[in-house]
């Protein structure tokens, strides 16, 4: 073998490998993970999102006040600082609360539960903002606990994340070294006892006091606002596959479109964030693929320049390598939300 031909080998296999490490061992097209222009997706979620709850406390003092659905806060009088470190003993401490405890509710807030590529399996997410006087306050410490339905022994973790903008995806990241107080080993019971009022026909009969035990994963060291998780990272033994999902045509892209999948059993939620320009396929990236044989959800939600689309598909068990054809249909924000709130 003459020395030009082995050169000439050589080269031919480095640009064998270098296409084969660029591409995935199925031929779905060129896969595409860079940010694209998410201008209209950003005009889309601020449609979706829901507004904040607010709620008011004074600095200096110990409280505590319960969210809508149940999120639990507890400021100490050391919780609040300003923008120079410095505690804040007196004043009315304005917040802004946005609860998200549901598939449909990640979906709704753009809040998906992956960190690291790894998906997550959330007891709750919340998003708090704190201000004073129209100043921005920050946390130095406060509680919060995420309410449950059912007591569990599942340990979980503090997960804290934000955003490039209002309405960009979230990301989640937990502390390099989890400190005492933000790691909550299974639920703990809480009494929460409320007048009851017994109405008859000949006015008001009895009034009692009706307590019930109410589940919480409590955490006491919570030193962030903004966006908040209650998660662990899943793992499963079972078989993994990708999930492909093939859009119509090429003008439902990684630009005007955003494609999630809703985990029920888990209370978790991801996006499918790689995109292939020739098959118009959305994927889900390697680090989170799913089990075979689990029941998801597809939410499908798309904005071509002010007109919406959207597809839903729920009790799906997973196949291997399983593809979806989704028929996106013209639809409303308001039917959005109220079909997203189901999931």
């Amino acid at each position: 073998m003459n020395r030009n031909f082995r050169s000439l080998l050589a080269l031919c296999t480095v640009a064998v490998m270098l296409f084969a490490s660029c591409t995935k061992s199925y031929n779905r097209g060129l896969i595409v993970t860079t940010t694209a222009d998410e201008s209209q997706l950003n005009s889309l979620f601020a449609g979706l999102r829901p507004a904040p709850q607010t709620l008011v406390v004074t600095a200096g003092f110990l409280q505590t006040v319960y969210g809508a659905s149940g999120t639990r806060l507890t400021f100490y009088p050391n919780s609040f600082k300003d923008a120079n470190g410095n505690v804040i003993t007196r004043g009315i401490i304005t917040l802004q609360l946005t609860e998200v405890y549901t598939g449909g509710d990640m979906v709704l807030n753009r809040a998906t539960t992956v960190s690291g590529g790894q998906l997550l399996s959330s007891g709750g997410q919340v998003l708090i903002t704190a201000s004073m006087n129209g100043q921005e306050v920050y946390a130095n410490k406060y509680g919060i606990g995420f309410k449950q339905s059912t007591p569990s022994q599942q340990s979980m973790n503090l997960f804290y994340g934000n955003t490039n903008t209002p309405d960009s995806s979230v990301a989640w990241y937990a502390p390099v070294t989890p400190q005492t107080g933000t790691v909550a080993n299974g639920t703990s019971g809480s009494s929460d006892t409320s007048i009851v009022i017994v109405v008859t026909p000949s006015g008001v009969d009895t009034v009692t006091t009706h307590g019930a035990v109410t589940q919480y994963y409590q955490f006491d060291s919570c030193t962030s606002f903004n966006w908040i998780n209650c998660d662990y990272f899943y793992t499963s033994g079972a078989q993994l596959t990708d999930v492909s999902l093939i859009m119509p045509d090429t003008s439902f892209n990684q630009t005007n479109s955003e494609v999630f999948i809703v985990f029920p059993t888990i209370n978790a939620a991801a996006r499918m964030s790689e995109y292939s320009f020739t098959t118009h396929t959305f994927d889900l990236p390697k680090g989170y693929y799913i089990p075979v044989g689990m029941t998801i959800d597809i939410a499908v939600a798309t904005n071509k320049n002010g007109i919406f689309y959207y597809y839903q598909q729920t009790g799906i068990v997973t196949t291997n390598n399983m593809v979806i054809f989704p028929t996106m249909e013209q639809d409303n924000l308001l039917d959005i939300t109220n079909q997203l709130h189901g999931l």
